[in-house]
């Protein structure tokens, strides 16, 4: 039968020898392509010089952590007469030896905490030896601690879209950090050699020096009583080489860095070849090691010999180097980080910058350091054998110093390669070129209103004359004595518990009022702009009387924005003020109530001090709920009374709930409560990341979430009030099962030696200790609060979420404008431009005549404003926000959405105004997606509709279809942020634009 032939030409043929070769050297040659950039050298180079340096370097200290905790076996010989058991002072019941004298007692002779005494011998010349396990478990805390530090800085440095990957690296930067190096050994591009110095640079600063810092001073004050441990040794030693290294590699990479820029054909730190690295190293290591003995042997012998009151002298000192090198060199966003770095290594790669640095650590530590030599009494309550060791530290420090600081000034000045002052001068003069009105330009205009007729008859005047006006000054009267009260009464509290035996509660006390500042540092971008980085600094430092100051400017003021920063003040004096002083107020009352047992009066004090703060953070955490529901809509928006009604019952019970629940678990559980509640509070992140991916403020919403309602609308809240019920219901019940079991419940169920989880954490936790537990019937009535306010609180959620209550819609907003056009004359210190009038000083005009003169003198100028400032963008140029960022279409591609970027001269960063459009120099045109509110705007192609014709109404921009304004989506001047339209409101930040021009 004859073949096909179709089938012959479809059979395979063998293959040959040669072909099968042939293959398998492309497949290799595949594989060898996928491995270019990989080398055998660089593999070894960075395993040697990275990946086993950083490895180690966490490997001691946290061994060093766990030696602390776990204790040290010691041998202690004491004489038959130290042990008098007269002279025993309290001896704890769970801490007693063989003869039962106590181990505290013990620890007076050596500085330490001595547990699981037992009696060795009892020798006949007078000595009794015992074998105790020391324990330091404050430095063990501490040393473990200083391992997750260099996260923040990493936090702060690092620049991604991927915010929940940058949040979690920085959480758990110690395994990131090995995993991210071991990675660099397979991928040795150039951007991951750079990351990998920045890794490290955050490590020098913020774990090398800091655990050095805590070693010394754990060195110097256990001299007499502790021995000097291995570990000790290592974790020292290493730690000076790891930060010397680091901080000599830092300086290079940016000097080389700069020289680049300057010369061009200059090879970056990261390009170098592994010799030329080691040769520049050598070269400069010297001086860090000399830099970082110096300062960090000042700074451990400061804080030894001082104590407490180093916290005091550091905050001065820092403060000053901050101004200083903010008015001496840069004044870019970095300032702060900056001059707090400056105390323990170089900041700046310039010559003349970092002598001012240098220059004023050295005399400040030679100045303290002379200061303890010369002055015995500091150094008399040492042993002979500390102050021994304190004279060989002074000496070593007052010879490191003068070494480092000569070695600076000789090798640098040569080096200088910029000119220092102009670049200080140009910096500021672009600052001062690029920045444009801001919410604080506003505040100062309202005040200044009233100044210019005289503050106090401006006022009154206007007090008499209209019945608006006269209650808003009542209002800011009281908001302003009840401030001044609130913060004098803490004070009051601080010092009265210094006054009793514990005097560190009284300490946190009077530092919680400042702590809101840290958030509000936060919002510089938003609303002060880079003019005023130093100013919004100090006022974030001393925050309790920036609030005074606002409300004190509120009473002889009261324009719009200063009752926009009002608001904005009173959440986080809620979330960091209000809220921890009422936890910390029960904290020490359930563990220690028995001190009110000699200061009656203070118990009564505070009982009425805690009533104030519940019903006040409740009043405001209501106002701080109704506010973010309207800030996107209406942003200067006074929060209406009865909205704010409606939501203090549910704030109030929720408030009690979960402030009784926290302090009553913080009370019970201890140390522990500091694990638990950072799982808890690290899951409610990531809800809120996984409920809100688009939110960029997810890690501050799920940490707030732990004691408010953290999200404007209902329905995004709704999974954080049962979590944090479930959580808290949980941690009541069960604390509440231990205790009534009493101590002999994990005795009667034995499950052998499991430690804490014999069921025995009635005893481990010393629950006996604690005045809660002591008082039963205090306990239950807390008990039986916490069920009950949080089972009306979630109810009260739901039912409120039913009805809607205090929801804000854009019906209801129109309706309240309308409303208040009648009372729109009596509104005093409008946040309108200044009133172009002329008249006696000694005779104002009322609100009602400088309006009218106003709109009469505005009319002629209607139609000039309308188009004069597009008239402006006949050529091409930036539109602006208040911090500099610029509209930019996204990726320039057509019906993306325009949004806030940093300016870089793109073509979908440039606008011009033509015929009534606003185009783009990549060609396309702004359009709005639709016509309500909180629609996006968008790059679109031209089609001649009023969708895209635009107008410029003051220092808006007005869609001419439907009448609304370009605002800036939550009023959040940061990169990323949407425009969206909105219904125009009075000259107001975040609907604030300006023109530019591109050249």
């Amino acid at each position: 039968m004859e073949s096909d032939p179709t089938d012959r030409n479809q059979r395979e043929l063998p293959k040959t020898d040669f072909q099968s070769k042939k293959e398998i050297k492309i497949q290799a040659e595949d594989v060898l392509e996928e491995w270019i950039g990989f080398s055998l050298c660089g593999f070894f180079i960075g395993l040697f010089f990275s990946v086993i340096p950083s490895t180690w370097d966490l490997v001691v200290d946290f061994l060093l952590g766990f030696e602390y905790l776990g204790g040290i076996q010691k041998s202690i010989n004491i004489t038959q007469t130290e042990i008098n058991i007269q002279d025993i002072p309290d001896i704890p019941s769970h801490c007693n030896n063989t003869l039962g004298y106590s181990c505290d007692f013990l620890s007076n002779h050596t500085s330490g905490y001595l547990e699981n005494c037992e009696l060795l011998s009892n020798n006949t010349s007078g000595y009794i030896e015992y074998k105790c396990l020391e324990t330091h478990k404050i430095y063990g805390i501490l040393t473990l601690i200083i391992t997750l530090l260099p996260g923040i800085h990493w936090y702060s440095v690092r620049k991604t879209n991927h915010k929940l990957t940058k949040f979690l690296s920085s959480l758990f930067f110690p395994v990131f950090m090995i995993v991210f190096k071991i990675g660099h050994l397979f991928q040795q591009g150039s951007l991951t050699a750079e990351q990998n110095l920045l890794v490290d640079s955050c490590v020098a600063i913020n774990e090398d020096m800091m655990q050095l810092v805590l070693q010394i001073y754990v060195l110097i004050r256990t001299y007499e009583t502790k021995e000097i441990t291995t570990l000790q040794v290592l974790v020292i030693s290493w730690s000076l080489v790891m930060a010397s290294k680091a901080a000599a590699e830092e300086f290079l990479v940016s000097s080389l860095k700069r020289l680049k820029k300057k010369e061009g054909s200059t090879k970056l730190f990261h390009e170098l070849e592994l010799k030329t690295k080691l040769s520049k190293l050598v070269k400069h290591l010297p001086f860090y090691i000399l830099l970082t003995v110096f300062r960090v042997l000042s700074m451990g012998l400061i804080i030894t010999v001082f104590n407490y009151y180093s916290v005091i002298i550091y905050a001065c000192l820092f403060l000053a180097i901050i101004i200083i090198g903010y008015i001496n060199t840069w004044q870019d966003k970095e300032f702060l980080t900056r001059g707090l770095r400056s105390s323990v290594t170089t900041v700046d790669d310039r010559f003349n910058a970092e002598k001012i640095f240098q220059t004023y650590w050295f005399f400040v530590n030679m100045a303290f350091v002379l200061y303890i030599a010369l002055d015995a009494n500091y150094l008399n309550p040492y042993p002979l054998s500390t102050v021994r060791l304190l004279n060989s530290v002074i000496r070593v420090i007052a010879g490191t110093g003068s070494l480092s600081f000569t070695l600076f000034i000789q090798s640098r000045q040569n080096n200088e390669v910029d000119e220092f002052e102009d670049k200080i001068r140009l910096h500021q003069e672009t600052n001062d070129k690029n920045e444009t009105n801001n919410l604080l330009h506003y505040i100062v205009e309202d005040f200044s209103k009233g100044k210019g007729h005289g503050i106090v008859s401006y006022c009154l005047y206007h007090c008499r004359t209209h019945y608006k006006t006269w209650q808003i000054f009542l209002l800011g009267l009281y908001r302003l004595v009840m401030t001044i009260y609130e913060y004098s009464s803490m004070c009051w509290l601080g010092y009265q518990h210094l006054q009793s035996k514990d005097p560190i509660w009284g300490i946190v006390t009077i530092i919680i009022p400042f702590l809101p500042g840290i958030e509000w540092h936060s919002y510089y971008k938003e609303l002060a702009g880079s003019r005023h980085r130093l100013a919004w600094f100090l006022s974030s430092l001393f925050f309790p009387f920036t609030v005074i100051a606002s409300r004190a400017m509120a009473v002889v003021a009261p324009g719009k924005s200063l009752r926009y920063i009002n608001q904005r003040l009173n959440g986080p004096r809620m979330q960091w003020g209000r809220v921890p002083e009422l936890s910390l107020q029960l904290f020490i009352i359930f563990n220690n109530g028995e001190i009110f047992n000699d200061f009656p009066f203070l118990l009564i004090y505070s009982c009425i001090h805690l009533g104030i703060l519940f019903c006040g953070a409740s009043w405001m955490d209501s106002q701080q709920t109704v506010f973010r529901k309207y800030e996107q809509t209406t942003p200067e928006h006074t929060t209406p009374w009865r909205d704010v009604a409606k939501m203090l019952p549910f704030c109030f019970v929720t408030i009690v709930f979960r402030i009784f629940s926290f302090s009553l678990t913080l009370s019970l559980f201890r140390y522990l409560a500091i694990p638990l509640y950072f799982l808890l509070i690290l899951i409610s992140i990531l809800l809120q990341r996984w409920q809100n991916p688009a939110s960029n403020s997810f890690i501050m919403e799920g940490t707030k979430s732990i004691f408010t309602m953290a999200n404007k609308e209902y329905k995004d809240e709704v999974t954080f009030q049962v979590y944090w019920f479930v959580c808290n219901m949980i941690l009541t019940l069960t604390l509440t099962f231990f205790v009534k079991m009493g101590a002999g419940f994990g005795e009667a169920i034995n499950l052998g030696d499991l430690g804490i989880w014999n069921l025995g954490l009635y005893n481990y936790l010393e629950f006996d200790n604690r005045f809660i537990v002591q008082d039963i019937a205090a306990f239950d009535a807390i008990v039986v609060t916490i069920c009950s306010t949080g089972l009306v609180s979630l109810g009260t959620f739901f039912i409120w979420k039913k009805l809607k209550v205090a929801e804000n819609d854009n019906e209801e907003i129109e309706i309240d404008k309308e409303a208040n056009k009648s009372e729109e004359g009596a509104e005093e210190f409008s946040d309108t431009q200044p009133c172009h009038i002329e008249a006696e000083p000694s005779i104002p005009l009322s609100v009602n005549e400088e309006i009218e003169i106003e709109k009469e003198a505005s009319k002629s100028e209607e139609g000039a404003e309308e188009f004069g400032n597009m008239r402006g963008m006949e050529k091409w140029c930036y539109i602006c926000v208040s911090n500099g960022l610029v509209l930019d279409i996204a990726y320039g591609a057509r019906e993306n959405k325009i949004t806030l970027y940093e300016r870089h001269g793109g073509d979908n960063q440039l606008w011009k105004f033509q015929d009534g459009f606003l185009v783009s120099k990549g060609g396309l045109v702004a359009d709005i997606s639709g016509v309500n509110a909180n629609e996006a705007v968008i790059g679109q192609d031209q089609h001649q509709s009023m969708n895209q014709k635009w107008t410029k109404e003051g220092d808006c921009i007005q869609n001419q279809r439907t009448g609304m304004v370009m605002q800036v989506k939550d009023g959040k001047m940061e990169s990323g942020t949407e425009i969206i339209m909105s219904t125009k409101n009075s000259p107001f930040f975040n609907q604030m634009f300006f023109i530019v021009p591109e050249n």
